[in-house]
């Protein structure tokens, strides 16, 4: 998979606060948090909303869920 980066900000999930404490309540890291619980993941690039991201968005949606472009 592609390096992981929020569409938004611009950051990578080991530089967002909400995946380092998940992760680490997780014993797993940032970036595999995502991978396995972020549900805007586009896997076909790495793209994702962070959640102040994608509440700035609007929150998107879409009947089969939304995901990154």
């Amino acid at each position: 998979m592609n390096v992981l980066i929020c569409i938004g900000c611009k950051k990578h999930p080991s530089e967002l606060e909400e995946y380092i404490y998940a992760a680490k309540a997780n014993e797993t890291t940032p970036d595999d948090f995502v991978r396995r619980e972020e549900g805007t993941l586009n896997r076909t690039n790495g793209h994702f909303a962070c959640t102040p991201c994608y509440a700035k968005m609007g929150m998107p949606t879409s009947p089969t869920g939304w995901k990154a472009p």
